[in-house]
């Protein structure tokens, strides 16, 4: 096997335990941005640990507001400018939802990126522990059982999917809501009531549960206003999500938006997924994302 000098900056628990993965199997692995959650893990001196690293990984996503790496445990701030810098040219780096500016940034001094999200097989694995989450919320969010409840899914994507499978496990009522007509067809086949996106309105009143998955302003005033008071809304979708948040609240409505959930419910299984997919890369060769 060959050994890897890997980087891990920053991002949250997922990337602390694929440090941990990528040590067990001997590789060389330097973290930075841990300190605040771990005392131990003091940050070394960041130009010496990244000059001579031959894979960087950094968080999902990569930023927070500002142009800085998502660290959120450290006391330290880093902006990205600052870290593509001292990056070494011939490093590979992997992150999460890496903006454009950022990639031409990445471009102009040559280094090879991979955005861990554009991979079909992260997102594909990745929608079950999200899933996982979403369930979770659901139970503990709503006063009756998923059994028997009636739940509308937004979306027929990755998680969509997963998620409308595990629930009519649990016997809910799924119902799941999509604009393709092919889409429309493989919800019906699979079991599901398909609900084309321009006719909510219609249906909306008799649900439960609502789940959006489309990262686009669905579920408007005009559909809130037609919800059962005790309805339960959660967003999947990542900025700026689905929902028209500041009225639910004036509604008084339950809701949450759920983002990054791999990495809060399944931190573990979720660094399995980024060390297989960085594994991946690595194996097949690497070009530019």
């Amino acid at each position: 096997m060959q050994r890897i000098k890997y980087l891990i900056a920053g991002g949250d628990m997922r990337s602390f335990y694929l440090a941990e993965s990528l040590k067990n199997e001997y590789h060389m692995v330097e973290i930075f941005g841990f300190d605040k959650k771990l005392p131990k893990c003091k940050n070394k001196n960041l130009t010496q640990i990244t000059g001579d690293a031959d894979v960087i990984v950094c968080g999902i996503p990569l930023l927070t507001a500002g142009g800085f790496l998502n660290m959120p445990f450290s006391e330290e701030s880093l902006h990205v400018s600052t870290f593509i810098g001292i990056m070494p040219e011939n490093a590979v780096f992997f992150a999460g939802k890496i903006e454009k500016d950022v990639r031409e940034k990445l471009e102009d001094k040559n280094i090879t990126y991979i955005d861990l999200l554009d991979r079909e097989e992260m997102a594909v694995l990745n929608a079950i522990p999200a899933a996982e989450g979403a369930v979770e919320l659901i139970i503990r969010s709503t006063p009756r059982t998923i059994h028997n409840s009636r739940i509308l899914i937004l979306g027929y994507g990755r998680i969509g999917k997963v998620l409308a499978n595990i629930l009519k496990g649990f016997g809910a009522d799924v119902w799941v809501g999509a604009r393709k007509y092919s889409d429309l067809s493989w919800i019906e086949v699979n079991g599901y009531r398909p609900v084309h996106t321009r006719n909510l309105e219609r249906y909306v009143s008799d649900m439960n549960v609502i789940v959006n998955t489309i990262p686009s302003r669905i579920i408007t005033a005009d559909i809130l206003n037609k919800l059962r008071p005790d309805c339960y809304l959660l967003d999947l979708a990542s900025r700026p999500g689905g929902i028209d948040f500041e009225h639910a609240e004036k509604l008084g409505m339950k809701v949450d938006w759920a983002l990054s959930l791999p990495g809060k419910v399944a931190p573990l299984t979720a660094a399995d997924i980024i060390k297989k997919t960085i594994d991946n890369v690595l194996q097949e060769g690497v070009g530019k994302g």
